[in-house]
């Protein structure tokens, strides 16, 4: 768990402070707007971290697998650091993850519409795009490092065939939408 957090927190911490630059500074710096962006700030890091919720939905999505008996034995047993490091360590026996999928990625899009027009508040704004943040930073590490477990990660709903040429040009469409979406926050 603490190797996921460490690993995570910079990005957001980074993606945050980028924002702020560009749409915080041309608000100026008094106290309430300060206030503001350190809400957004946390939201970031909440929406980053959020999405280690759906390595905990997964046990309960596949509670025949091994790994989900284990989790759940240890979180009955009140072992709640060593249940969460656990999905951690073996992340990487959990494919079908439905917040990471290319449908969610398309449900997100509405998301963030609604979010970023109807939400006054940066934290609420900050969650959603920091639960995106942490979606797409995984994504294109896995395209450069392991295309075809991308692959089987994004398409996994999708019974029809995806090339890896379709795959490239969905990340490219949904990090467009989302780099748009990240310069209308204010």
């Amino acid at each position: 768990m603490r190797r996921y957090v460490l690993s995570h927190i910079p990005i957001a911490l980074a993606y945050a402070a980028v924002i702020y630059l560009f749409r915080g500074l041309w608000q100026g710096l008094a106290l309430p707007t300060l206030l503001g962006w350190a809400g957004w700030v946390a939201g970031v890091i909440v929406g980053v971290l959020i999405l280690y919720l759906d390595r905990v939905v997964y046990t309960y999505s596949y509670p025949a697998e091994q790994l989900s008996q284990q989790f759940m034995w240890y979180w009955k047993a009140k072992k709640y650091g060593t249940a969460l490091a656990l999905l951690d360590s073996r992340r990487l026996e959990q494919e079908k993850l439905t917040f990471r999928s290319a449908l969610f990625m398309v449900v997100w899009v509405a998301l963030a519409f609604f979010a970023l027009t109807s939400t006054s508040g940066l934290f609420g704004k900050g969650v959603v795009m920091g639960l995106m943040l942490h979606i797409l930073s995984d994504a294109w590490r896995l395209q450069r490092t392991d295309p075809q477990r991308l692959h089987t990660r994004l398409f996994w709903q999708i019974k029809r065939e995806i090339t890896m040429g379709e795959q490239l040009a969905f990340l490219y469409i949904i990090s467009v939408v989302f780099t748009l979406f990240s310069f209308w926050v204010s």
